[in-house]
């Protein structure tokens, strides 16, 4: 069984104060989402994945934010189709049931019934550990994943409240930056590929390309028919594009050519 708790009584911390600042001043930026890791790292010694995101439950979910393994960019269309009911993070919604109740909820591989999802997003990575805080709002939930590695080991005690701290500040935060990407992926193919050029021009050709279509939300399936290239050519292309630019995620490429 996972471990559930309602936040029923909440203080924050002085030492909060320079993170709030820096949330605030992020607030409808698309540096918000990179501010919160920045948070989550400076309070933690460390996470492998963290996502913000806002979900109607099992239904829709809208992910503003992610930062995880390359790879795993390609399962979360996998996570959506197939795994997202059968997720633990189900009863957190159900724990929080009327609008400002948060609670933290922490999954081990061992809670995860479905043997697929357990495989793919646990222990083929080396996954340990999920923790999820939820809170219900108005219309939807809003929530922040911070995931572990076993090179880092479980979340201590301290690290646990930290986040909890770190959640109550951002995620009221969330509905604010909600239209930030919709805005960006209005951007064609060509004009990404331009702006990638001439912001970044120590990038060859095909990883402006490839850069582009990831920037804007096309698969890595959808790419290669799109450049006539084989799958394992855009990863390529990708991993060494991400390398130069110092980043790791789709979201990250946007946030570089985003204005």
């Amino acid at each position: 069984m996972t471990e559930i708790q309602q936040i029923k009584q909440w203080r924050t911390l002085a030492s909060c104060g320079p993170i709030y600042e820096k949330l605030l001043g992020a607030i409808g930026t698309e540096e918000f989402g990179s501010t919160v890791r920045d948070s989550v790292m400076s309070v933690t010694a460390g996470a492998r994945r963290i996502y913000l995101y806002e979900t109607t439950g099992r239904i829709e979910s809208s992910l503003q934010y992610y930062y995880c393994e390359p790879g795993l960019v390609d399962l979360l269309p996998l996570y959506t189709k197939s795994y997202m009911t059968l997720d633990p993070i189900q009863d957190a919604y159900r724990a929080t049931p009327e609008c400002s109740d948060i609670a933290f909820q922490r999954i081990r591989p061992s809670d995860i019934a479905s043997a697929g999802f357990r495989r793919q997003f646990f222990d083929d990575a080396g996954i340990i550990e999920r923790i999820s805080i939820v809170q219900r709002g108005t219309d939807a939930w809003r929530g922040l994943n911070v995931v572990r590695h076993e090179s880092d080991g479980y979340f201590s005690d301290d690290e646990l409240t930290s986040l909890i701290n770190l959640a109550w500040l951002a995620l009221p935060m969330l509905p604010l930056n909600r239209n930030r990407t919709d805005k960006l992926r209005q951007l064609t193919v060509s004009q990404m590929e331009e702006r990638f050029a001439a912001r970044f021009p120590a990038l060859t050709r095909r990883e402006r390309q490839v850069c582009a279509r990831a920037a804007i939300g096309m698969t890595v399936e959808a790419t290669a028919l799109d450049l006539a290239i084989g799958k394992t050519s855009v990863l390529t292309y990708r991993q060494r594009a991400y390398g130069r630019l110092n980043v790791t995620s789709p979201f990250q490429l946007c946030s570089l050519v985003s204005h």
